[in-house]
């Protein structure tokens, strides 16, 4: 019982997976780069814009433990596996690497900022996380 527990956060991960994986047909297709370039760096451009944030660079990857992230230069890399999430996932995570470029780190002020670009930023980590981390 104990090492089940243990193992809780890791176990929730992989049904989460599995379900994703049996509801898409076995597998999750695969994601072109340059596909997925053109649909986040445009979204990217667009919130930016629309919430007047300023960044350096986009990256896009393959990764397994990182949804995104933004570098103390405010470049922001992308998972490509951000495409099998819902458009509304996206834009959490692409406003939260955003909100990086004003707030480096995940203090109080970094969530203070998130949720006046994203308001139920809390309600979308909780949904984030029944994908687990990049669909791995």
């Amino acid at each position: 019982q104990k090492f089940v527990e243990s193992k809780m956060n890791w176990i929730q991960k992989r049904v989460s997976k599995i379900r994703i994986e049996n509801e898409m047909g076995k597998t999750l297709p695969k994601i072109d780069r340059e596909d997925a370039r053109r649909v986040l760096a445009q979204r990217l451009v667009e919130l930016a814009e629309k919430h007047n944030f300023h960044y350096g660079k986009v990256s896009i990857r393959s990764q397994k433990t990182r949804w995104g992230s933004c570098s103390s230069q405010n470049n922001i890399s992308l998972n490509q596996n951000l495409l099998h999430l819902p458009d509304y996932l996206i834009d959490y995570v692409l406003l939260h690497e955003l909100t990086h470029t004003r707030v480096k780190n995940h203090s109080s002020t970094f969530w203070n900022e998130l949720e006046k670009v994203c308001p139920d930023a809390k309600e979308m980590r909780k949904r984030l996380k029944t994908y687990g981390y990049c669909l791995s």
